[in-house]
């Protein structure tokens, strides 16, 4: 049973004075009811049935949750629709905004459609992404797709105190997503100061059901905060520069994906290799580490391929970004930049060989 704040304070007054007892009444009556939706769309004028899908939940009651999350969704929908009616824009492909009942709705948006659901190329949650983090504790956070980090959650990794389950291995969902998302927050916060942070993977949004169905899906959120599902998470908790950081980066990240090019589709190839270059590195260093201090050198290796496998499943993902297909310039970019990956994952693995 949720309490308010003011039935708190009292509660813990009297407790104060010596035991209390408490005799609760629960009214609750069960009717039917209908799931309601609101979809709107800017449809791609080149490959209208394929999408970047966002979605804002609309049943939690608080501003933060998910009041913050709802209103950015409605600036993003009003700025590129404000940006496709001036001309300054014209997407390939459709962009489309959900608001409805947390996971129900993503969920029933995928079920009653298959053609639709099949032209979901991308999924984005907006969840809790308005905070005053110096008011409420919590820390911005984009929630990765399955990836190794939710199998072995170390060195900067850490889950949020929601929690989460270690992962099998056949759960992972290699792809670009993860890192393409996380580099415009970071570009964003080398502009403005803005704390970005991730965490593997967990569930319990709206992102859960695209990813149940295969559809990359990543989640904007922030946790843990002090006010979150009580009668506190009020529209003194939000702060317009936050909304404003993540609307902006979520925006922008749909549009880079809705209106790529060759170009854009090699640098997303190329950002993603170094991307994965730091992180077998960071796997190198934390495995030598744990080799010294007397854990499996097998396990350590597992690690290494494991993480090398994923990044060069994940960079074959960029082969769709193009609209109809590769050019043969982004092929011969991408087998380069493969290349690479696998020379990262030899040259940390022959450290780790070199410490045993």
């Amino acid at each position: 049973m949720l309490l308010s704040t003011a039935a708190r304070g009292e509660l813990e007054r009297a407790l104060a004075c010596g035991p209390v007892r408490v005799r609760a009444v629960v009214r609750t009556r069960l009717y039917p009811s209908e799931e309601r939706m609101v979809v709107a769309e800017v449809r791609g004028d080149r490959l209208p049935d394929e999408r970047f899908v966002f979605s804002a939940h609309v049943q939690e009651p608080g501003a933060n949750d998910n009041a913050s999350g709802v209103g950015t969704q409605l600036e993003m929908a009003r700025t590129l629709a404000a940006l496709v009616q001036r001309e300054d824009l014209s997407p390939a492909r459709t962009v489309t905004f959900l608001w409805g009942d947390e996971i129900a709705s993503t969920r029933t948006y995928l079920a009653d459609d298959s053609v639709r659901a099949s032209g979901a190329r991308w999924g984005m949650s907006l969840d809790m992404v308005g905070e005053d983090t110096e008011i409420t504790g919590g820390t911005f956070l984009i929630e990765k797709m399955p990836d190794p980090s939710a199998i072995w959650t170390r060195g900067e990794d850490e889950h949020s105190e929601w929690g989460g389950e270690p992962i099998a291995k056949d759960a992972l969902m290699p792809h670009f997503l993860n890192d393409f998302v996380l580099a415009r927050c970071r570009e964003r916060a080398r502009e403005t100061g803005w704390v970005v942070k991730t965490n593997p993977f967990e569930g319990g949004s709206d992102h859960t059901p695209f990813l149940n169905a295969g559809i990359p899906a990543v989640l904007f959120w922030h946790f843990t905060d002090v006010f979150y599902h009580t009668d506190n998470d009020r529209l003194d908790k939000v702060s317009a520069a936050t909304m404003a950081n993540v609307g902006n980066c979520a925006l922008t990240s749909a549009l880079a994906l809705v209106a790529a090019d060759g170009e854009t589709t090699r640098t997303i190839a190329s950002e993603l290799v170094e991307a994965a270059e730091s992180r077998l590195d960071d796997e190198r260093a934390l495995g030598e580490l744990a080799i010294a201090n007397g854990e499996s050198a097998e396990l350590q290796e597992d690690i290494v391929r494991t993480w090398t496998q994923w990044y060069r499943d994940a960079l074959a993902t960029v082969r769709d970004v193009e609209p109809g297909g590769s050019s043969a310039a982004t092929r011969a970019h991408l087998l380069r930049m493969d290349v690479r990956i696998s020379a990262a994952g030899d040259a940390a693995l022959q450290a780790l060989e070199a410490r045993q």
